[in-house]
């Protein structure tokens, strides 16, 4: 009996590991370039040296290609992975310890109260984001803002908590090992703002840690706290999430997946 115990965990550590290195890209979205009022003419003298000595480079769309379940996560599905719709595919950064990397994210909707937002891997957990429909609202005006800030040029570059230049936004985090089995869960005031990488601007979208409501039944078995969580968009990654969480979106997924609605409805009686 000990001996399958062990062989159980060792199994199951070796499943998280396996998940958590296929969720890291090669980059594949091109960090946003911005020059402010005092370098553009500074930039305007190297472009022609950088065309010429530049190819360029292979783009490739953050929603294609999706990947169908590996024989390990299909050995490993439960924990509480049927809260969750999950209906399309696109990427997010985050910062790890050997720096910025672009991780695959999925985007999800909850059967329960409609909240919706995207799951993906921070160094060794994995994370749900979740917004309801008054936040994805404060989301998106903030990311307006944030468009409007850099066409016209006023990204300060060594600004101070420019992180939370747009304000606060409510959510939803669950948090766990592996993306099916994520009871940790807590709901709290995160920060969108932007912050500058290697001289390119993201937008972000960070928290300190998260009450932990899950600590309740689980006790010391988990965690009394979330940890802090970042993430970083590029301008074509901050829409391509607005558009795939939408109120238009989310409503025709979680409707064409919902068990209450069938598809060819019974004919009414006429009388």
């Amino acid at each position: 009996m000990k001996k399958t115990l062990l062989t159980s965990v060792f199994l199951i550590s070796l499943t998280a590991l396996f998940i958590s290195c296929n969720s890291t890209k090669e980059v594949q979205n091109t960090p946003d370039e911005y020059a402010d009022l005092e370098q553009e003419e500074l930039q305007a003298i190297n472009v022609e040296k950088k065309e010429n000595n530049s190819s360029p480079s292979k783009k490739v769309s953050a929603t294609s290609n999706k990947k169908k379940k590996n024989f390990f996560q299909e050995l490993f599905t439960f924990g509480n992975a049927d809260e969750f719709l999950k209906y399309d595919e696109t990427t997010v950064f985050a910062k790890e310890l050997v720096g910025m990397k672009e991780k695959n994210a999925v985007i999800i909707a909850r059967y329960d109260d409609g909240m919706a937002g995207f799951g993906s891997y921070i160094n060794a957990a994995y994370f749900y984001v979740q917004f309801d429909d008054v936040n994805r609202e404060v989301l998106a005006n903030a990311a307006e803002k944030y468009f409007s800030d850099f066409e016209n040029k006023k990204l300060n570059r060594k600004g101070k908590h420019t992180d939370r230049t747009y304000g606060k936004i409510n959510y939803r985090l669950n948090w766990g090992t592996i993306s099916s089995s994520t009871p940790n869960y807590g709901f709290g005031d995160g920060y969108v703002g932007y912050e500058f990488v290697k001289n390119s601007p993201y937008f972000t979208i960070s928290n300190f840690p998260f009450p932990n409501i899950y600590y309740e039944r689980a006790g010391d078995a988990t965690t009394r706290e979330s940890p802090p969580v970042k993430y970083y968009f590029t301008k074509a990654q901050l829409r391509n999430l607005l558009e795939m969480i939408s109120e238009d979106k989310i409503m025709e997924n979680l409707y064409k997946n919902s068990e209450e609605y069938i598809a060819v409805p019974t004919e009414v009686d006429e009388y």
